[in-house]
């Protein structure tokens, strides 16, 4: 029997630190990494989408499209792969065919060759435009399929059953017919066990010649098992990661599953140079050192048996615990875990992927912390009322009812020239202007942030205009110096010329890094000022809805917050005049701060 050789997407840009460290890794790291990764010969490095657009534009203030970019021309050898959320491209909502095609176009311009596009609810109306978008750069259609089961954990066959061999061999035709290149199975939590996964690929082998790639977390402990039975079963591609940044709720290694198939007994063979792959894990050994107050884990084990029923995909569950701790509240983890499932059921037993799986997990958050549905965010909203799609099963609208309008949002979509014209002071360049369209006032923050990137303090300015004069004399003097920042470095670059020669001097400057600015909060009046409007969740604020003297009556709305990358409008409890707004927009907000004071 001839040998076959299994294709393997490496996930460390993307997956494998969105999973283990809440998607921080910066330009520096990754500038190191990618030169090494195309060189070991991998089938395609998945580098872009998923949570890496947010969080750079949110935490990180690196520009998500630069980053792109830069891994582009560090990887000329290798084909490079996004993650995109189907409708919901790399955000929480969905956008209109306008942003849709120009993200997409975009995005294949400046270096993505395979498009893997999944939509939270598998439902297939909301993958048909962004399917046609890619189909139409060009470029490579992988259709994904979001694994998930109910409440058995297994593939079912029950014709009662969600979650069935039917269930998805349907959709595999779906997404066939839509011009798919290829099909991903997407285990985003680590359920599917390895002999049901035996049944999936074999049943899809049955219905299609096109490639089928498997896409697994490690998070149950089954991952490297599953993918070993998906590979016998014809499966012809795999999704790993470098060793140092693999398993707990990321992708399996490579190295194990290399040194599997290093067997006269075996027919699979990976083509990667294990060497070269040795070289990027020691590298890492200290590049991870750098992400380590990210690495959030409340259990010693590197196995979560209880994801088997909580259900939370790896991802999540990094960023859930991540940001309960930021808002000191990681104690309450365990209870969130156990609410996840609930409201799952309430809502439809959808598949838990982002968005979908963001939203679970907040509304599961604000239960426990504020009581039951006793908030919901606007996503929250619109997904009951059909604005994210159809779940596959019904939702309990009794628990719903006040919140229910059948109604989806037809608010008209703003073009991208009416984007554009809102951000005309910041920018005329069109990526920007669809990071704002993306995202809006988190988008539009980081825009005025990126202008003051190298922004300096009047000192250092004067410094520079002292540079300045000193460069331009050198030049008389046939020698120039000058500093550049480049993918997160800054160098000084001298240069001397002598006759017909040039000699450079390139030196990279290592400073330490300038402490954070906390931004100044207006401190809450006393108790006996007058009655208060307190926050009933932690997060930011996005925008007040009133002023100082306006007079305000019973659940009228206040201010939106956004908390866990969900946005809240919070409405008052009471009337009264506006006194005091305590807070600024951007400001950061915890539990029980009293957001205004009223007469």
């Amino acid at each position: 029997m001839s040998t076959k050789i299994i294709k393997i997407t490496d996930t460390t840009l993307r997956d494998a630190h969105q999973s283990l460290f809440a998607t921080r890794f910066k330009n520096d790291t990754i500038s190191e990494i990618a030169p090494l990764l195309d060189k070991a010969g991998y089938d395609v490095l998945e580098v872009w989408g998923g949570a890496t657009f947010d969080s750079c534009i949110r935490y990180l203030n690196e520009d998500p499209w630069d980053r792109l970019k830069m891994i582009n021309r560090l990887t000329p050898n290798t084909k490079l792969s996004m993650l995109v959320r189907g409708a919901n491209l790399v955000g929480y909502k969905h956008y209109s065919n306008e942003v849709v095609n120009n993200f997409i176009s975009t995005s294949a311009e400046f270096g993505i060759d395979v498009f893997r596009v999944f939509d939270a609810l598998n439902d297939i109306n909301n993958l048909k435009d962004v399917a046609k978008a890619v189909k139409e750069t060009g470029k490579h259609l992988q259709l994904t399929l979001c694994y998930s089961v109910g409440e058995s954990g297994k593939l079912e066959t029950s014709k009662t059953a969600i979650y069935t061999q039917d269930y998805y061999l349907n959709l595999a035709k779906e997404f066939i017919n839509l011009g798919a290149d290829s099909l991903c199975i997407k285990d985003m939590a680590g359920l599917l066990s390895p002999y049901d996964a035996s049944m999936l690929v074999s049943g899809l082998k049955n219905i299609t010649d096109i490639p089928i790639q498997l896409h697994n977390h490690y998070t149950s402990g089954l991952a490297s098992m599953t993918q070993i039975k998906a590979i016998e079963s014809g499966v012809d591609g795999v999704d790993t990661c470098v060793s140092t940044v693999s398993q707990r709720t990321s992708q399996p290694a490579i190295e194990p599953l290399s040194k599997t198939f290093d067997s006269e007994n075996s027919n699979y063979k990976i083509d990667v140079n294990m060497n070269t792959v040795s070289d990027i894990a020691e590298i890492l050994e200290k590049e991870v050192k750098k992400y380590t107050e990210y690495n959030v884990t409340t259990k010693f084990s590197p196995i979560d048996a209880d994801v088997l029923s909580h259900q939370i995909p790896g991802g999540m569950i990094s960023n859930l615990a991540s940001q309960l701790s930021a808002n000191n509240n990681l104690d309450k983890l365990p209870e969130v875990l156990k609410e996840i499932p609930n409201v799952r059921k309430d809502l439809g037993m959808p598949p838990l992927v982002t968005p979908i799986s963001q939203m679970v997990g907040a509304q599961s958050v604000s239960n426990v912390l504020t009581g039951r549905y006793a908030n919901l965010s606007q996503q929250m909203q619109e997904y009951i009322n059909g604005g994210y799609g159809t779940p596959p099963s019904n939702i309990n609208k009794k628990i719903f009812t006040k919140y229910i309008t059948n109604k989806k949002d037809t608010k008209p979509s703003k073009s991208l020239n009416e984007y554009g014209k809102e951000i005309q002071s910041l920018t005329n360049y069109k990526p920007d202007i669809i990071t704002y369209a993306m995202f809006e006032e988190i988008g539009k923050t980081f825009l005025e942030n990126k202008l003051n990137i190298h922004s300096t303090t009047e000192d250092s300015s004067n410094q520079e205009q002292q540079d300045s004069q000193s460069e331009n004399k050198n030049l008389e003097n046939n020698t120039f110096d000058l500093k550049l920042n480049f993918e997160g470095k800054e160098y000084n670059i001298s240069a001397e010329l002598s006759d017909n020669d040039v000699v450079t001097n390139i030196n990279e400057i290592n400073k330490a890094p300038k402490p954070k600015k906390s931004k100044k909060i207006k401190e809450n009046l006393p108790v006996d000022s007058g009655s208060r409007i307190n926050s009933p969740i932690s997060g930011t604020i996005l925008k007040y809805l009133v002023k100082n003297g306006d007079k305000i009556t019973k659940d009228q709305p206040l201010v939106n917050i956004e908390s866990m990358k969900m946005e809240n409008t919070i409405k008052s409890d009471q009337e009264g005049t506006v006194k005091n707004i305590n807070f600024n927009t951007g400001d950061s907000v915890n539990t029980a701060d009293t957001l205004l004071t009223l007469n």
